[in-house]
């Protein structure tokens, strides 16, 4: 996953999250399921099959503060926790990443494609998940609310030493659904660092989105979005 992929996938994220928090240094062993928290997950917001938004996604590198771009765009969501952002006007160093689609937030995926483990918060549990395949990512951890399935944080760690983004989500209630309305990233990869900021207003619910690209037929790309 490249840095502004990274950062524009963690802004399609939207319809498995809650007021974030970040995880405890140290959960405890959990007596949950990886099966039951993944149906607690794929089972919000009934009645939604999908929806589309604006998204504003502010990038700001650190390490390169003259490159700061803001992007308006279009989100689109499935239920499935598809995603897709479509950026008519990106600028030249940003040149095809004007649409990006992702899986990353689809949780029936995961069993397929990760090994998992659980521990508890005391409002949350955390999934450990340590991909099948070996690939860039070492490991991803998510924190997931106990009570509602919401999908609080992402924290994906790679195997080169230091390497890390984070995600984090907010959420409000619009028109009955728990929706995803901004969202801050945190970058360390290679030799950048970066800060993102994703907000996400003009909701249209159940409405026709584009569809996934057909999965790769090649194993080690399946999981790789």
């Amino acid at each position: 996953m490249t840095l502004t992929a990274a950062v524009v996938l963690g802004a399609a994220a939207s319809a498995g999250a809650a007021t974030s928090a970040s995880p405890s240094p140290s959960p405890e062993p959990s007596t949950a399921t990886v099966h039951s928290i993944i149906d607690l997950i794929t089972h919000r917001n009934p009645g939604l099959s999908s929806y589309q938004a604006h998204v504003r996604l502010d990038l700001r590198q650190l390490n390169f503060p003259w490159l700061h771009p803001v992007l308006d765009g279009t989100e689109y969501y499935a239920q499935t926790g598809f995603t897709s952002l479509d950026f008519p006007h990106t600028p030249a160093y940003l040149k095809g990443i004007t649409k990006v689609e992702g899986t990353v937030f689809s949780a029936h995926k995961w069993e397929h494609c990760y090994n998992i483990s659980v521990s508890t918060l005391p409002e949350a549990y955390v999934l450990h998940m340590e991909p099948k395949i070996r690939g860039e990512v070492s490991s991803v951890d998510v924190t997931i609310g106990r009570s509602d399935g919401q999908l609080q944080r992402f924290d994906w760690y790679y195997h080169d030493a230091g390497d890390h983004i984070s995600l984090e989500q907010y959420y409000g209630i619009v028109y009955g659904y728990s929706i995803v309305e901004s969202q801050s990233s945190e970058i360390a990869r290679k030799h950048i660092r970066a800060k993102g900021q994703a907000t996400f207003d003009t909701f249209q619910f159940n409405v026709a989105v584009p569809s996934p690209t057909p999965t790769p037929s090649n194993p080690l790309h399946q999981c790789d979005n």
